[in-house]
């Protein structure tokens, strides 16, 4: 459960810092969950974008590693 919590607050943070925007609505629009907002945003965003998220992601999981 924390998992799933987990990557609803992921997608949730990407979609505030990458997805142009002025209400809340813009971000989730009509998506049942941040996720899936999310899923949606990333397969149509710019590959610039991606490589961003990607690269945020590996940081991320380096910092995890470290720590372990």
């Amino acid at each position: 459960r924390d998992h799933d919590a987990s990557h609803e607050r992921h997608a949730h943070l990407m979609l505030i810092l990458f997805h142009p925007w002025r209400s809340v609505h813009d971000l989730r629009q009509q998506f049942g969950s941040w996720l899936q907002a999310f899923n949606h945003f990333h397969a149509n965003c710019s590959e610039h974008v991606h490589k961003i998220i990607d690269n945020m992601q590996v940081l991320h999981e380096c910092k995890d590693s470290r720590d372990d």
